[in-house]
């Protein structure tokens, strides 16, 4: 600015010298910053006799000055210069770049003598300066053709008899028109800013119903501005708020607005409404192709929804390109669909997106579809989501098929501890009325080390069928599995507990009562083994007598080799209370044997 400056007092100067100082300078300087601002200067006087220096200028080897020398030429504007610079144009010497910069030149200079060389070069050169030429053409005529020579040729045979000054009557006019355009817009702008002042300054704005009739603003910022503050409007907000005819059209329309982003906060707004006319909206908003007004909408869908809407939600879930709105409508349809809602769900099964899947299988849970369990149960075993694979686990427990088992039973070797975790769950939840399916999870849960569950099952094996007609021996077994799984777990408490229970339904079992004893023996019990000698000993019948006889010196020898001596005594002498005066031989030698001993 201060090399310009100073050139351009040079240019003024009376001195005889002056001009050539300056004319010097622009051909010799050495650095370009001091070329480019004399020809800066020099075309702001638009002095003749610098043309033929600035012309030469557009072959300087810097491209500031080349971009000083196109904006100086621009204001020399004679026919002379005009026939220079588009025969200089013509030249074989002459870069792509050089033309492209004489002819922005020209178009700024409105040289409608060059129109017949800009015509040629539309048809004869490419690149930026084809370019360059159009937006001549364009700038000269004030006309928006495309660059088609031809359609250019038929405005210049139109146009050809016209002279110079016609042409700049027409652009002063254009100029008019433009500048009565941008008044028009101004006055436009302060009304906006005056409405939107009004708005933003006012402390009864923030009601819904003044934001409301905001929302009604021919202007865009109102517009925009009341719809933001109508989204941030909580609920509390909104108690008791009664929207009338007009209010209902307004939000109708401005669903229908251009702005995406008033379409997004309206149906925030809208979705937080309690009336009716809520889903009248929410169902407008369905039709939008904006994901974040869709997901909004769709989350705002309430049961009960029409026929209409939940197709439109499956017509999304299938189709739709968004991830989130295909999440969002699997997930609506899970709450508020139906029956017929189950199809399109479990096509959504076969979704690339991991969380699509997830909300399909979902929603199938929540709608209780029953017959999508072989797929769900295919997908346990084959989807590459372990989230996936975690709900499509607790979905077949819920549904409750039996078909669901064995792709349950295959997850329990699934390489994610969640989904092993989820896959024990359901098979518990399965494990229910039938006999030979408890029995098979309860088996399969104990052959994986997962004896707690195994247990439950087992106990609700019995439970549901202890009292069943036919069920005796099957209970019998039950009860065996049950203390063999608690024996497993070290619980030989509990397992003497299941004995006792499986002895008071067999009748007394020797065998039951051997394992009964044994727990209690490694449950550090040896005190009611005792009891239950005499017990046993007490109640045998008289021809039942020599078989608990020998059988509670048994336990007598098992109590003293597990070095319970005190107690394997006090059995010896219940056994020789319960056999009486004529003990046989046999068992006189017996007790004697381990009365010596103890006394050892």
């Amino acid at each position: 600015m201060v090399r310009r400056q100073a050139a351009l007092m040079l240019l003024t100067m009376d001195h005889p010298d002056a001009f050539d100082v300056a004319l010097d300078n622009m051909r010799n300087a050495q650095n370009p910053a001091v070329r480019a601002s004399v020809i800066e200067a020099v075309g702001f006087r638009a002095d003749e006799r610098a043309f033929p220096a600035v012309l030469a200028a557009i072959g300087d080897e810097d491209p500031d000055v080349q971009e000083a020398a196109a904006s100086a030429l621009a204001r020399f504007t004679g026919p002379d210069q005009v026939e220079a610079m588009t025969d200089l144009v013509g030249r074989r010497d002459v870069t792509s770049h050089q033309k492209e910069l004489l002819f922005t030149a020209l178009g700024r200079g409105l040289a409608v003598q060059a129109v017949p060389v800009l015509l040629n070069a539309l048809e004869q050169t490419d690149g930026a300066a084809r370019v360059a030429a159009w937006e001549a053409l364009r700038r000269i005529s004030r006309r928006q053709l495309p660059p088609e020579a031809e359609q250019w040729r038929q405005w210049w045979r139109i146009a050809t008899h016209r002279s110079r000054e016609s042409v700049l009557e027409e652009h002063l006019r254009a100029l008019a028109h433009d500048l009565q355009a941008r008044t028009e817009e101004l006055n436009e702008l302060r009304d906006e800013q005056a409405e939107l002042m009004k708005l933003v300054g006012s402390t009864e704005s923030e009601t819904p119903r003044a934001l409301l009739e905001a929302l009604a603003s021919r202007h865009d910022s109102v517009r925009h501005y009341a719809s933001s503050r109508l989204a941030a409007l909580g609920k509390e907000n909104l108690n008791g708020l009664k929207l009338e005819t007009r209010d209902r059209q307004v939000l109708r329309q401005a669903l229908a607005e251009q702005s995406v982003q008033v379409r997004r906060n309206v149906i925030r707004f809208a979705v937080q409404l309690g009336a009716d006319y809520r889903d009248e909206l929410v169902a407008l908003a369905l039709a939008d192709e904006d994901p974040a007004v869709l997901t909004t909408a769709i989350d705002g869908v309430r049961g009960g929804a029409d026929q209409a809407v939940l197709d439109r939600l499956g017509e999304l879930l299938g189709s739709s390109p968004h991830p989130k709105v295909r999440e969002a409508a699997a997930n609506a349809l899970g709450k508020v669909g139906s029956a017929a809602s189950v199809p399109v769900l479990v096509k959504a099964l076969d979704d690339t997106e991991e969380n699509v899947r997830w909300f399909a299988v979902e929603g199938l849970r929540k709608l209780g579809a029953t017959q999508a369990v072989p797929v769900i149960s295919e997908m346990l075993r084959r989807d590459p989501s372990a989230r996936v694979r975690e709900i499509a686990a607790s979905a077949l427990g819920e549904l409750g098929q039996p078909a669901g088992v064995p792709a349950l039973r295959a997850a329990l070797d699934d390489a994610n501890e969640r989904v092993q975790q989820k896959a024990v769950a359901a098979l518990q939840a399965l494990a229910t009325d039938n006999y030979e399916r408890m029995t098979v999870i309860a088996d399969t849960l104990r052959e994986h080390g997962l004896l707690e569950p195994a247990q439950r099952v087992l106990e609700r094996i019995i439970e549901q069928h202890r009292e069943a007609e036919g069920m005796d021996a099957r209970v019998a077994a039950t009860y065996r599995k049950l203390a063999a799984v608690q024996k497993e777990a070290q619980d030989f408490a509990g397992a003497a507990m299941t004995y006792e229970e499986l002895d008071a339904a067999s009748g007394g079992s020797p065998e039951v009562r051997r394992e009964l004893v044994d727990c209690w023996l490694k449950a550090g019990e040896p005190q009611r083994v005792v009891g239950a000698v005499e017990k046993w000993l007490g109640a045998a019948a008289p021809a039942e007598n020599a078989g608990r006889v020998d059988f509670a010196l048994s336990v007598a020898e098992l109590l003293i080799t597990s070095g319970h001596v005190q107690q394997g005594g006090t059995v010896l002498d219940l056994v020789q209370t319960a056999a009486g005066e004529a003990v046989p031989q046999d068992v006189v030698a017996r007790i004697q044997e381990l009365r010596g001993r103890i006394g050892g």
